[in-house]
């Protein structure tokens, strides 16, 4: 049974830390740490490691709802027509077609650490900009420790 179908039938472990790091085509790293490729369906999770100075740009989802969990540091995050600060604990809220992003302002000292939970995930932009999200991870399922 690969990682997929376990994943799928039993359900898994996961951690902020594991995952695939993934690096778009504008040179950013998407950080997966669970979405269909997994064999969750209905979800995407996205952790962003931004050190100081470093932005994942304003963009948006025609479907997907967004949500950012800001994990630690403190940073900023575009909301609509607006950069707003955020610190560890806080949630912010993007529904469809929202402009959306997160950085963190250079004169910080912290790294600052956000997830990004899509639904449904999106499959057609990930697969535009070149990551087979559906694709079937091989070997055998082993959960992260």
């Amino acid at each position: 049974m690969t990682k997929k179908e376990h994943v799928m039938k039993y359900g898994g472990k996961f951690s902020i830390g594991g995952g695939e790091v993934w690096t778009m085509p504008n040179g950013h790293d998407v950080h997966f740490a669970l979405n269909p490729k997994m064999g969750c369906r209905g979800a995407n999770i996205a952790v962003g490691f931004h050190k100081p100075g470093k932005e994942f740009a304003p963009h948006k989802h025609p479907i997907s709802e967004e949500i950012l969990i800001i994990h630690s540091g403190k940073g900023e995050c575009y909301l609509y027509d607006k950069w707003i600060p955020v610190e560890a604990g806080d949630i912010v809220f993007a529904p469809p077609g929202v402009e959306h992003g997160t950085r963190n302002p250079a004169e910080n000292t912290e790294d600052f650490v956000t997830l990004g939970i899509a639904t449904p995930p999106q499959l057609d932009l990930y697969l535009r900009a070149g990551y087979d999200i559906l694709e079937d991870n091989s070997g055998e399922y082993i959960e992260e420790a």
